[in-house]
């Protein structure tokens, strides 16, 4: 169908993901209130010696009206458009946090943060409360953390849902102290109900599981200057609650964890956590940090870890002149196969510093990084011809400059870049060349009372790989003016650019813009742009076209 209509309406009244709502604030506010946005836009497209990357007429009405009561937001979102999708079923979403005094409670939708590896922001639906008089921390929350999917293999395209069982599960926090000290105590349990699908899905990867995480977040302040942090778990993770079960099982002191949750031969017992400890001067800071992650780390509660890893990191910082001036570097070095369990060990080098000088007028800002990575026999020997062992090196500079009173305002502005990957393999050295160099050289104007600005820029890339030498480079141009007290803008700009393969004309690209945006009232404008690409190609592979594109808005805010 060449025209299709779509009303997506999506209703978000989440409290908890953002700040919750106090109580006493929120009955203070008006009762009803709707304000928002609406929008057409119309569009047009021609090509020639190329086929037609748009289409030759496009339209798109949208609005996004919100609904307050008492200051609590309901957005909704309507969009019309030409363009040919399906239709998907709107999404409904509904939490509230609200607050009164010492006392949170949470209902509906949420996504909490109590620490990085055991309730980490996971959308799930039910409630819970936080309490939090004086110095005590404590909370805890219960709901669905996933809804039954069944599988369907009459449906299976690239856009089915993911079969999964129903998941529940609930978290709770106790602790001690402040934002800026305090110790908490997390744990997290969640479980797959091996009877929420009527079917059993085909997927061999998917099977019922079960987790408990337990774990510690703490913070510290002391002696005025340092800081010391540690958040870190234990997870058992139970893949598949139908595998055999390990007969005469005994656990000592903590034999009670058996009735927490499932054991069995799919149980894995790993960790995850980080600490740092760092002292803030006045004029210098320096942290030591350390992180850990074992190989496929998984909790409930949280939904990515970058696992088998192991970093060690020192960084730090320091001002000078006055703050003028200020020096920060980090160094750090990383490395996997935490467990032994691979057949290589890669091990990574992460350096960085940066230098900055500003002053009212002028200032230069210099940054290099220097990333490498080299491989370790594992639990094979490693054969020299394919050792990997390469380092990143990184480069980039600016300096400006910049004149300005209350009639006229200069400003230059030269940035650079350096990048090399060098490869300490010998035998593969000659294909990993990689080394790319950049520049640019600009220039603004501005006649403040006029509302008269110009623009002008240079450009230079070189760039160095195995299979050549290429080279880009050219002039771009801006002119733009406001009329009737900032109602009317007026903006032109075009550039061009020339390629070189080595050294030879690969062609060039113009492309040039012209925009104006007019606003009627305080709350109504409108906005027209025209934009026109020209390719002009030497390379036989690649063809040259034209192409010109163009875009009227009308807006209404309400």
């Amino acid at each position: 169908m060449k025209r299709l209509l779509i009303l997506s309406f999506c209703f978000s009244f989440s409290l908890g993901i953002a700040d919750a709502q106090d109580v006493e604030q929120m009955i203070k506010q008006k009762p009803f209130a709707i304000n928002g946005t609406l929008g057409l836009g119309l569009g047009t497209y021609n090509s020639s010696g190329i086929p037609a990357r748009q289409r030759a007429f496009s339209y798109l009405f949208n609005g996004a009206p919100t609904v307050s009561i008492y200051g609590v937001s309901f957005p909704f979102s309507v969009v019309v458009s030409d363009q040919q999708r399906g239709f998907t079923q709107p999404f409904n979403q509904y939490g509230i946090s609200p607050t009164y005094k010492w006392i949170t409670v949470h209902a509906g939708w949420q996504s909490i943060q109590w620490s990085p590896y055991t309730l980490a922001g996971y959308n799930f639906l039910g409630g819970g409360v936080e309490l939090n008089p004086g110095k005590l921390r404590f909370g805890f929350i219960y709901g669905r953390f996933n809804k039954a999917i069944e599988e369907d293999p009459a449906l299976i395209t690239a856009f089915s849902q993911t079969p999964a069982y129903k998941r529940t599960g609930f978290s709770t926090k106790l602790g001690w102290g402040t934002e800026r000290n305090h110790f908490d105590f997390i744990m997290l349990k969640a479980k797959d109900e091996v009877s929420s699908l009527k079917n059993k899905p085909n997927s061999l990867n998917l099977t019922p599981s079960e987790n408990l995480v337990l774990g510690i977040s703490s913070k510290f302040t002391f002696f005025k200057h340092f800081i010391f942090d540690i958040d870190a778990s234990g997870s058992l993770y139970t893949r598949n609650l139908l595998a055999d079960t390990v007969k005469n099982l005994k656990l000592d002191k903590v034999d009670f964890i058996k009735d927490l949750v499932t054991l069995n031969a799919s149980t894995q017992l790993l960790t995850a956590g980080h600490t740092s400890l760092g002292y803030q001067g006045q004029n210098y800071n320096v942290m030591v940090k350390y992180k850990r992650i074992d190989p496929d780390f998984k909790s409930m509660g949280a939904y990515y870890f970058e696992n088998d890893v192991q970093n060690y990191t020192v960084e730090g910082g320091v001002k000078l002149l006055k703050g003028q001036m200020q020096l920060n570097g980090s160094f750090g070095v990383q490395n996997d196969n935490l467990l032994n369990d691979k057949a290589y060990q890669s091990n990574r080098k992460i350096g960085s510093i940066n230098a900055a000088f500003n002053k009212t007028n002028y200032g230069i800002d210099v940054r290099y990084s220097d990333y490498g990575i080299t491989q370790d026999r594992g639990l094979n020997p490693i054969v020299d011809t394919l050792r990997v062992a390469k380092t990143n090196h990184n480069l980039n500079t600016m300096l400006r400059y910049s004149i300005a009173d209350s009639l006229i305002s200069h400003s230059i502005i030269l940035v650079g870049n350096i990048q090399s990957l060098v490869d300490l393999n010998p035998f593969t050295s000659a294909q990993s060349l990689s080394n790319s160099k950049t520049a640019n050289l600009s220039y603004q104007l501005g006649f403040l009372t006029t509302g008269l600005n110009f623009n002008t820029s240079f450009n230079y890339t070189v760039a160095d790989i195995y299979l050549g030498h290429t080279v880009f480079f050219g002039p771009s141009i801006g002119i733009g003016k406001d009329f009737f007290e900032g109602k009317l803008g007026l903006n032109a700009a075009m550039s061009f650019q020339q390629q070189k393969n080595n050294k030879i004309n690969a062609g060039n690209i113009l492309n040039g813009s012209l925009n104006g945006s007019f606003r009627f009232t305080k709350k109504n404008a409108a906005n027209l742009s025209i934009n026109y690409l020209k390719s002009n190609s030497k390379d036989i592979t690649l063809p040259s076209f034209n192409e010109i594109y163009s875009n009227l808005t009308l807006s209404h805010s309400f």
